[in-house]
């Protein structure tokens, strides 16, 4: 009986074993034939990016060459004009977000033979003046023509990094342009929003600038405040020197403040904020 109730037992986990391999054996080809369906979607996408990028390629070819769109009635040149009318776009931006970071734009010219470069200025989000240089490229790089101010060092930035790294030539410049424009817009913006300072001297560099001002008080004392750029790279003085008569009123921790204004902000704002403590008239 023992022997038969064994058998019975082993009987039944053989029956078990066999129906669980069964069970697993399903489950993978199941899982097989998703895993096909799968490879064979993405084989077609990917067939498509294909034809989509073939596509691409030939309209940019089509545009860059000014070739006609294809013509048929089934509606596919919309569907090209958009598809380039959206690469226009993309080419765009790219192009606005380059010439809001480098702050120059880049244009092919001459077949390739040279660059033309455009250095835009602009100060507190007004859009000044605008430089232009043509550089040749066909053998060494070197320029042909500019009109850069004569003021900027053209010649030793030239030296330094023309030959060897055409990159940061072009952004030391760009810095020297937009510095110079900045420090001649605060001259301007002195002269229409604050009257009451007279500018004494100034230059074409704008690396120097003496304004007189009038402290407030019993009486107006005059206050010559002479502001040095000796980095020509960036629009705010790295050296103020107050000047007075009255060497209290020089010293004094009023216009030491007021000196500390003209090193950390424009010209034209020390002078705002400065009418605003009524430090000057």
């Amino acid at each position: 009986m023992n022997d038969l109730t064994e058998q019975g037992v082993l009987s039944h986990l053989m029956a078990l074993e066999r129906g669980g391999l069964a069970q697993q054996d399903q489950h993978q080809s199941e899982r097989l034939e998703m895993l096909k369906v799968t490879a064979v979607a993405l084989r077609t996408k990917r067939d498509e990016l294909k034809h989509q990028v073939h596509d691409i390629k030939i309209l940019q070819d089509k545009m860059k060459n000014d070739l006609p769109l294809d013509d048929d009635s089934d509606g596919s040149v919309e569907v090209q004009r958009s598809l380039l009318n959206s690469w226009r776009m993309q080419l765009k931006d790219l192009q606005l977000a380059h010439h809001l970071i480098g702050g120059y734009d880049l244009v092919e010219c001459k077949e390739g033979r040279s660059v033309c470069v455009s250095f835009h200025t602009g100060f507190e989000g007004v859009y000044l003046d605008t430089y232009n240089m043509e550089l040749d490229v066909s053998r060494t790089v070197h320029i042909s023509r500019h009109n850069i101010p004569p003021s900027i060092p053209l010649e030793r930035l030239v030296k330094q990094n023309l030959q060897t790294d055409l990159k940061a030539f072009l952004q030391t410049l760009s810095q020297y342009l937009n510095a110079l424009a900045a420090r001649r817009q605060q001259i301007s913006l002195i002269k229409e929003l604050v009257g009451s300072v007279e500018i004494m001297e100034s230059n074409q560099l704008c690396n120097i600038l003496v304004l007189m001002c009038k402290a407030q008080g019993e009486t107006c004392v005059a206050v010559l405040c002479t502001l040095e750029y000796r980095d020509l790279t960036h629009y705010l003085p790295t050296h103020v020197c107050i000047e007075s008569e009255d060497k209290t009123l020089s010293e004094s921790e009023q216009w030491q403040n007021n000196r500390m204004l003209f090193l950390e902000s424009p010209a034209h704002t020390a002078l705002l904020t400065m009418k605003r403590m009524e430090s000057i008239v």
